[in-house]
């Protein structure tokens, strides 16, 4: 599983990025490195192969710094193995 392109994190709180899986896997969760932020929910939830475009929910992003790229860990489950994922998306709260 890795990411395609950039991901964006919006002032609404959802983070939009896009992963490439060559397995079915299962996102448990995620959270933004360096922050508290950790994601109230993920859709879709199950990755299937090929690109998947994922929206990620956070609360409040609001402590975070327009235009910076932050690093996205999401927590997989792949056949029941848990790995950890990193993405990158930069905040672009407007």
């Amino acid at each position: 599983i890795y990411q395609v392109g950039q991901g964006i994190i919006r002032g609404n709180g959802y983070a939009q990025i896009s992963l490439y899986s060559s397995s079915q896997a299962t996102v448990l969760s995620a959270r933004i490195e360096g922050t508290t932020l950790t994601s109230v929910n993920v859709n879709p939830v199950v990755l299937q192969l090929g690109q998947n475009e994922i929206t990620i929910q956070f609360n409040d992003v609001s402590s975070l710094t327009p235009g910076l790229t932050y690093l996205i860990t999401l927590v997989v489950s792949i056949g029941g193995n848990i790995s950890e994922i990193k993405a990158t998306a930069v905040y672009q709260p407007s």
